[in-house]
């Protein structure tokens, strides 16, 4: 996916199309990032331990 892309999201010009969101979520998953609902505050992420990223 293209910088502009990122850029055009992030500052709000367009709403991020499906497949481009998955992209994005598989992207940091395979980077070791976990995405948590927390409730009464929405989504958040942390990162898995290094350990386990292996």
């Amino acid at each position: 996916m293209s910088r502009s892309t990122i850029r055009d999201y992030e500052g709000g010009r367009h709403d991020i199309h499906r497949a481009t969101e998955a992209q994005l979520r598989l992207a940091f998953e395979e980077g070791g990032v976990v995405f948590v609902e927390m409730p009464g505050l929405g989504w958040g992420v942390c990162l898995r331990p290094a350990s386990d990223r292996d």
